[in-house]
């Protein structure tokens, strides 16, 4: 539940409502819509006026690209978030992404207190125990014939798709 407290309307006079945290949650939401991944709000007050800025963001893998969009550079809190937006939106579409290598299709042996067999990691992962494929050697053929299986099924997939 929030604190609610109230204040004295001389109180109130110094504020600046164009940087009032509702105003620009407000701003936020007219402008940018349910989008607002990657942008950030920098108010820092200081002696020659402060920072008043949108901070965009673009996450690529494990590091990130940014830029800053100054108020008073832009022509206002709105029109610097429209910059930001734009440019966001702008690096998103051209920014190469690392491609998943895929899963690597690969047969494990899996020692556990009471299962012992071997683990086939193919488009999907199934477990084949050694009781079931008589030993260990039934179950690590019994996973490589399913692997090869998926294998092929995959390629024949690929194949009705391409032709």
């Amino acid at each position: 539940m929030p604190t609610i407290r109230k204040i004295l309307p001389a109180d109130s006079t110094d504020w600046e409502l164009d940087f009032a945290p509702f105003v620009l949650d407000a701003l936020l939401a007219r402008v940018a819509g349910a989008d607002r991944t990657g942008l950030t709000r920098i108010d820092r007050p200081g002696a020659d006026g402060g920072e008043h800025a949108w901070r965009a963001r673009v996450y690529v893998g494990s590091s990130e690209i940014h830029r800053q969009f100054a108020d008073s550079l832009h022509g206002g809190a709105e029109q610097a978030l429209r910059r930001a937006i734009a440019w966001r939106n702008a690096m998103r579409q051209t920014v190469d992404r690392p491609r998943r290598s895929g899963r690597t299709w690969r047969v494990v042996r899996a020692e556990y207190d009471r299962n012992r067999g071997y683990l086939a990691y193919a488009d999907r992962r199934r477990y084949f125990a050694d009781g079931k494929y008589g030993g260990p050697v039934g179950a690590q053929r019994a996973a490589e014939s399913w692997i090869e299986t998926r294998r092929l099924a995959q390629q024949e997939g690929a194949d009705l798709a391409a032709g």
